[in-house]
């Protein structure tokens, strides 16, 4: 490729024999939104603080102690 952000098509090589016109661009399409998609995310600024999924994995209630006047375990 001539440079490493740029995505150049013609410099595909193909081994497989009698790939269409068809195929060449379909191959180039996917390339080319793959080369962007990664492109973008490497651009993106990373997240700062918890997200909301992260902010909802408290504890949903306060932990059990054993002990006098608590929780004494099951005697059954």
């Amino acid at each position: 490729m001539s440079k490493s952000s740029e995505f150049d098509p013609s410099e595909l090589v193909f081994v497989t024999t009698q790939v269409s016109d068809t195929e060449v661009s379909a191959v180039s399409a996917v390339i080319r939104g793959l080369l962007r998609e990664e492109s973008d995310e490497r651009r993106a600024a990373p997240e700062l603080g918890q997200s909301a999924w992260q902010q909802n994995q408290r504890p949903i209630r306060r932990p059990v102690h054993p002990g006098a006047g608590r929780w004494r375990g099951f005697t059954g």
